[in-house]
């Protein structure tokens, strides 16, 4: 399998031009590979937020504006600002949900003022920070005291039958599928990244590091793939 650069300006770069080229099929691919769980899941990372009327959400790494729409739905009367290196995710996101604020950004590097939101979802976008610690200290700045946070993130499962299924599936079946509706190297790069990514436990303790708190969990899937909330 091909190996990929997992931090740093190479990355950076490498990621933009990937979800650059995907962008037309993302969500068709995302459906078939979940088998359309991928929905349910945003919208339980959704729900989690406890959004009130007015509240300011920062969708990071927004993609296509999935998360963005259920959000919009979990509380229509909060203000969506949806996040994103590739301009063409933030168009699509745009379409689908017009009343998103978008901005072109790396979320190392946030434009927005400390304090600025109330809540702050990453769906399945943190194993593309280029540094994550960098960018979870970034998501904390902007979040105003006592604002939640909520993540979606894949990870290997550490026993039982779904870890070896797991396994499986990453290695020969994810792969040669995601190729039959979009670019190969970019589902090759999916499974890299799930296997470089911090555990859950390791990830854990880095958001506790950055300062965030009232950290809970839970797990779809048997562990493949993990929501993790908390607060500033």
């Amino acid at each position: 399998m091909t190996r990929f650069i997992h931090y740093g300006g190479n990355k950076r770069r490498f990621v933009r031009r990937m979800f650059g080229e995907i962008t037309r099929r993302y969500d068709l691919t995302n459906r078939v590979l979940t088998l359309g769980m991928d929905t349910r899941w945003r919208r339980r990372l959704a729900a989690i937020l406890d959004l009130h009327p007015g509240d300011r959400v920062l969708d990071l790494a927004c993609g296509t504006g999935d998360v963005a729409l259920q959000v919009g739905r979990s509380q229509p009367h909060c203000r969506v600002v949806g996040a994103d290196p590739v301009p063409a995710m933030l168009a699509r996101a745009a379409e689908r949900f017009p009343p998103i604020a978008p901005v072109c950004c790396e979320g190392e590097a946030l434009p927005f003022r400390e304090n600025t939101f109330q809540a702050v979802t990453i769906a399945f976008g943190a194993r593309n920070f280029s540094c994550l610690e960098r960018g979870l200290q970034q998501v904390y700045q902007v979040l105003a005291p006592g604002g939640r946070l909520g993540i979606l993130e894949f990870a290997l499962p550490d026993r039982g039958f779904c870890r070896g299924f797991y396994r499986w599936y990453l290695t020969w079946v994810l792969p040669r599928l995601g190729a039959l509706f979009n670019r190969g190297y970019a589902y090759q790069y999916l499974v890299e990244s799930i296997r470089h990514f911090p555990a859950p436990a390791v990830f854990l303790d880095l958001l506790a590091s950055v300062g965030f708190t009232e950290m809970n969990t839970r797990r779809f899937l048997g562990g493949a793939v993990w929501l993790y909330y908390g607060r500033k």
